[in-house]
Parts: structure tokens; C-alpha cells; sequence
């Protein structure tokens, strides 16, 4: 099981865009996939179900009541209208995750632990919150890849240094791997400066960059809004051809290692 931890501590990436549709990707390539919502401002959860009102969330497997687990994580998942591809709804509760688990020991790795009850998939997706607080520390150590998603824009690598220096802490710290499997280059179109930025990126990162670029593609924030699959509301678009092409990467990427 390749439990990729989608990271960047910079917000308007398209980090939960990525999650999303390499979720749907995934699974309709006949991958047993399991998203997880670890963001507390919940948009993979909506883009899913349409609701933000789920009986029972990643809070209560991690955290519930005064630290401790209410319900298994496996208790917690939910099924998807996409065949082979299931939820673990998130919680804005997951915001206070700081200090609900600031004195609890081994707070760093109650996801790791709550993930011991889960099985039976191929991948699993953690979408992060734009930081690097607790939750994104869990998802780095319970995951067994990292995947970067950067925006072609001027301030793309922004923050990209912290991150870095974070993971290798923690790599030093609760020596943990933490591999990059591969950095997604997002928002791409024609101008000058989106050039500039790729080839930046691509001298930061070197071959750990995917090859596919996701362009600016309306039809992408149109299908989230709608709450239905990008590949069956805009199946010939351009964002569905580059994510297509981007989960086949991904796929060989991961047979690789």
C-alpha cells in the first residue's frame, strides 16, 4: 500500500485540485484508492460528497475526545460515487489539532497509528493543509511518498525552502524517509513568466519533476463545483488529458521504486 502525502506549505498550489483528480485517475485505472482529508478547511470532502455534514471525520479516529479516538479509522471511511475510490471525510476540528495534541506524546504519529486499521488499497491519498502544522507532520509520517504540488506563478518556490528544511528534520529526527516521488507543476499557460517558473523548478528539482504540466483549465474548477468526476464532465478537456497523462506517471513511477 503507497500512501503519498500531497505537501506544500504555500496555499493556491492546486494541492487538493491534485489530490482529487489523481483520486479519480487512480481509481479508473482499476487502483484501490483511499482519499484522506486531513485539511481542515474540508474541500476534498466536499468535492466528494457535496456535504460537509459526516457523521464521523477524521477527527474521531485521531483525536476525538481529549486526545483519544472515538472510532477506528476504518470505522470512518466512506464509499464515493467513483467505483474503487473511498473517503475519509475531514473536520474543521482538525484546526485546533495543535492544541488538543500539544503535551500528548507521540503526537506526531496518531495518523501512522490510526492508519494500522486499514487495508486492502493500493494507494492512499492524504491531502494536507496549507502549513506545516501537526496534521501536516502526521501526514509526512505516515506516508511512504511525497508528492510537491507547485503553481507556475511568480512566488511559485516561495516557501519551498522551509519545506524542505522540515522534511529533513523530521528525516533526521524520527528518521523517517519521507522520498519525493515526484514535484506536479500546476496553473501552466503560454505566458512568459509561467516559462520562467518551469524552468526554475525544474533546476530546483532536476528529474524529480513529472513531465506532464496541468494547464489552467476552467473546466477543472467547474467539475469540483458541480461536485462530478473532471473525466466524465470534461472528458476531451485539456486539465482531463493532463491529469490522465499525469496518473500514468505516477503509476510507473511507483512500479519503479
Amino acid at each position: 500500500m503507497r500512501v503519498i502525502c500531497f505537501a506544500n506549505n504555500k496555499g493556491g498550489v492546486t494541492k487538493t485540485t491534485s489530490t482529487i483528480n489523481l483520486g479519480y485517475g487512480l481509481a479508473r485505472e482499476g487502483k484501490k484508492v483511499l482519499v484522506i482529508d486531513a485539511d481542515p478547511q474540508c474541500n476534498t470532502t466536499y468535492t466528494f460528497l457535496g456535504s460537509l455534514e459526516q457523521e464521523r471525520t477524521l477527527f474521531d479516529a485521531i483525536y476525538g475526545e481529549q486526545g483519544r479516538p472515538t472510532h477506528q479509522l476504518a470505522d470512518v471511511v466512506v464509499s464515493t460515487k467513483q467505483e474503487n475510490l473511498h473517503l475519509v471525510p475531514g473536520s474543521i476540528n482538525l484546526s485546533a489539532a495543535d492544541l488538543i495534541m500539544a503535551s500528548i506524546p507521540g503526537r506526531e504519529q496518531k495518523l501512522a497509528r490510526a492508519m494500522r486499521s486499514v487495508s486492502g488499497y493500493d494507494y492512499v491519498l492524504l491531502d494536507t493543509p496549507p502549513n506545516l502544522g501537526l496534521m501536516t507532520v502526521n501526514a509526512f509520517v505516515a506516508c511512504t511518498d511525497v508528492v510537491i504540488p507547485v503553481a507556475l506563478t511568480t512566488y511559485a518556490l516561495i516557501g519551498i525552502d522551509i519545506l524542505e528544511r522540515t522534511m529533513q528534520d523530521l528525516r533526521d529526527g524520527l528518521e523517517i524517509g519521507l522520498p519525493v516521488l515526484g514535484v506536479i507543476a500546476n496553473l501552466g499557460d503560454q505566458t512568459r513568466i509561467s516559462k520562467d517558473v518551469l524552468g526554475a523548478i525544474r533546476d530546483h528539482f532536476g528529474p524529480t519533476v513529472f513531465s506532464t504540466i496541468i494547464p489552467r483549465n476552467v473546466k477543472v474548477e467547474e467539475a469540483h463545483n458541480r461536485i462530478v468526476c473532471l473525466f466524465e464532465y470534461a472528458p476531451d478537456s485539456t486539465g482531463a488529458e493532463a491529469y490522465k497523462a499525469l496518473t500514468k506517471e505516477v503509476i510507473a513511477r511507483v512500479e519503479q521504486r
